[in-house]
């Protein structure tokens, strides 16, 4: 009976867990994108209506967010999405220097289909033009950093640079509505230039040309990058 049993719990907890996921994602997203902006309740039976589940993944849910800094609890009032702190542009300088730690000291994994997630990157990127939705361009932005993410080969790091990519967010959705332009050129920028070199380029090019990508944006929004 084990044998057979164990497969079938061992489908249901990951079942359990790929849809907490999902919701996690979905609710993530709209924090980033400012759909919930800052300050706004996050209702758990709302929630929970609306992805037809109990109240148990939903609060799952709501701890993970507080747990990365994207909401926080009041007593009284709920879990809220927190605030964008005056610190943003100290996180957005601490994401330039962990990039760059990654690129010299951590072992990083270069998968073989690096070429062809870059080719679907630049795919998509070259798609997005100056009147494109924001979700368009942040569904690139994205997509390009959960392909940089995963060859991260310490899981630790890998969590932090998750993180606090998703903590900068918000600033970068604020840049991306006030300049869609030079937003868009920067992002297509970088992805062609790993896309042209995919092939050749080294895990730690990759993250240095990251790391200057994310000096342009220092460079351009650094003394409002708080909102």
């Amino acid at each position: 009976m084990t044998e057979t049993t164990m497969p079938e719990a061992q489908q249901l907890r990951q079942l359990v867990r790929s849809r907490n996921d999902v919701i996690f994602e979905i609710v993530r997203d709209r924090i980033c994108l400012r759909e919930y902006d800052e300050g706004h309740v996050i209702h758990e039976a709302a929630l929970a209506t609306e992805f037809r589940v109990s109240r148990t993944p939903i609060r799952q849910v709501l701890q993970r967010l507080v747990y990365e800094q994207l909401a926080e609890t009041r007593n009284g009032v709920g879990t809220i999405v927190s605030y964008v702190d005056h610190h943003a542009v100290d996180m957005l300088r601490f994401r330039i220097g962990l990039t760059g730690l990654i690129a010299d000291l951590v072992p990083l994994q270069m998968p073989a289909g690096l070429r062809s997630d870059y080719a679907r990157l630049l795919s998509l990127a070259e798609q997005l033009r100056d009147n494109s939705a924001i979700k368009e361009v942040w569904t690139v932005w994205r997509s390009h950093h959960e392909v940089r993410n995963a060859l991260i080969g310490d899981e630790a790091l890998r969590q932090m640079d998750d993180m606090i990519f998703f903590r900068i967010a918000r600033s970068w959705v604020a840049w991306l509505k006030r300049d869609p332009r030079l937003m868009r050129e920067l992002l297509t920028a970088e992805i062609v230039a790993t896309a042209e070199k995919a092939g050749s380029l080294s895990a730690p090019e990759l993250f240095r040309l990251h790391a200057a990508h994310l000096e342009l944006l220092l460079a351009r929004y650094g003394a409002d990058a708080s909102r």
